[in-house]
């Protein structure tokens, strides 16, 4: 299996075939297909791209402004820097840094922001939080809400995880898992071609009733996709839903479904996150109207519960 830094080495045998699949992927491509996508759809596929390898020299990368993480960052396999516009926070009782970036960079404004379009937290969660989180997710979360398989799988009921380590304990119990296609009439597919992108028009007050009421059916399962056993399927799990629920087919919220209940421990989390921020040192009175920030260490997380 090639690594990431074998895509970056023009001359290793994983660069040359991820050359040859992107030219023969764009070979057909619309030259003028870039024109209509939004800047937040030209910077994720720059940045997702598989190849090219992007370049990441430019990317706001925090470590090296820690000159303990020097080591850290010689033996990964890319850099970032650290030459962005910041500003670091006092955090009283932390040893930690917190940091605001007042606009993206290299964004064109038409006027300099006088208050943080961004603050960071870095390394806020703890690496034995962060295994507590990794273990609820794929044990409860994963478990209770829809993940990108279920649409396509009748996955186990007590979800894929669960199920893979019961299958580590007795090899027996790792069952194969049917697709739904197989189990219903084969539904109707997309036309084959390049994967249509849905650009949405961005969401206003006046237009917030139509967004709503936009039909969001189901997605089809794939007709194309085959049985595999749960210890395969595990490896194809991407992401779970967590609160509302996304849409993917129109990029929308279905609010239909209601508001799914947060995790108490993750909801402590973001709200001990928030209440970690002297938001004084972010805003100001001079913000115009907008002033929930002053409140937010009371409120926020509220309405989460």
């Amino acid at each position: 299996m090639s690594s990431q830094a074998d895509l970056h080495d023009p001359s290793s045998p994983a660069y040359r075939k991820a050359r040859r699949l992107y030219h023969k992927a764009t070979r057909n491509r619309n030259p003028d297909l870039e024109l209509d996508w939004s800047p937040f759809r030209a910077a994720e596929k720059k940045y997702k791209a598989r190849f090219p390898p992007p370049d990441l020299s430019s990317v706001l990368d925090l470590a090296t402004l820690d000159p303990a993480r020097d080591d850290e960052i010689r033996q990964g396999i890319w850099r970032g820097s650290g030459v962005v516009q910041h500003r670091e926070l006092a955090t009283a009782g932390r040893s930690a840094k917190f940091y605001t970036i007042p606009q993206i960079p290299g964004a064109v404004v038409s006027k300099p922001s006088t208050t943080s379009c961004l603050v960071i937290l870095p390394s806020f969660v703890s690496k034995e939080q962060q295994r507590e989180l990794v273990r609820w997710s794929l044990c409860d979360q994963a478990r209770q809400n829809e993940t990108n398989l279920d649409v396509h799988y009748s996955l186990p009921p007590q979800g894929l995880w669960n199920a893979w380590l019961e299958s580590r304990q007795d090899p027996s119990k790792d069952v194969i898992v049917q697709p739904k296609a197989a189990q219903d009439c084969i539904p109707d597919q997309e036309p084959p071609g390049p994967r249509q992108l849905v650009n949405n028009t961005p969401a206003t007050l006046d237009n917030f009733s139509a967004i709503s009421t936009t039909p969001k059916p189901p997605p089809a399962p794939s007709a194309t996709i085959k049985q595999a056993p749960v210890s395969e399927l595990l490896f194809r799990l991407r992401w779970t839903n967590i609160g509302w629920f996304y849409h993917w087919g129109t990029k929308q919220y279905d609010f239909t479904k209601g508001k799914g209940a947060i995790d108490p421990g993750l909801r402590n989390l973001c709200r001990d996150a928030v209440a970690a921020v002297d938001w004084k040192q972010v805003y100001n009175e001079a913000d115009g109207d907008w002033a929930d920030w002053t409140t937010w260490n009371e409120s926020y997380g509220m309405e989460l519960s």
